[in-house]
C-alpha cells in the first residue's frame, strides 16, 4: 500500500496543495474525493464533513492506512478517549504539526524539516503512534496511555 498523508481540517488546504504538487500523495478534510482516485455514487461529496466527529474520521483514515497530521495536540489527553480509543482501535499514525497560528511558509518549512525524519518514524514505529513535530523539525514521541 502507498504511503498517504491526511491533513486535518484545522492544518487547512494550502500546505497539502504545495506538497500534492511536489508528487507527494496527501489528502485533506476539505478535498473532494474525486481528487484522490476515490469511485463511486458520491465521487464529488467532500471527504468528511465539517464537523465530523474526530473519532469518526479517525477510524475512516486508520482503516486506509493513512498517516494523520493535525494541529490538534489532545487526542492524547484526558477527555478525548473516544479519539485517543479510535488512534488504538485503528492503528493510526499521528503527527501533530507545528505552527498552527504560524505563517503558511513557516508551517511548510517546519514540515520540509522533519520529512525525513517522518517518513523514518512511520517506516520504524509499529502503529498506533503519536509524534509532536517541532518547530525545529525534530520529532518528540507522545505517549500513548
Amino acid at each position: 500500500m502507498a504511503l498517504r498523508l491526511y491533513f486535518d481540517k484545522n492544518v487547512g488546504t494550502k500546505l497539502p496543495a504545495v506538497l500534492e504538487q511536489l508528487d507527494l500523495s496527501v489528502a485533506w478534510h476539505q478535498m473532494k474525493q474525486a481528487k484522490l482516485g476515490v469511485t463511486g455514487p458520491s465521487c464529488n461529496d467532500q471527504l468528511f464533513h465539517d464537523e465530523e466527529a474526530d473519532d469518526v474520521w479517525l477510524a475512516d483514515v486508520g482503516a486506509r492506512g493513512w498517516v494523520v497530521f493535525s494541529h490538534d495536540r489532545k487526542f492524547h489527553k484526558i477527555g478525548f478517549e473516544s479519539e485517543l480509543s479510535a488512534i488504538k482501535q485503528h492503528n493510526v499514525g499521528c503527527f501533530y504539526l507545528w505552527g498552527g497560528s504560524a505563517k503558511k511558509y513557516e508551517k511548510a518549512q517546519c514540515f520540509f524539516r522533519a520529512y525525513d525524519r517522518i517518513l523514518r518514524a512511520i517506516a520504524t514505529t509499529p502503529r498506533p503512534f503519536i509524534y509532536d513535530v517541532q518547530r525545529s523539525g525534530r520529532l518528540k514521541k507522545v505517549k500513548i496511555p
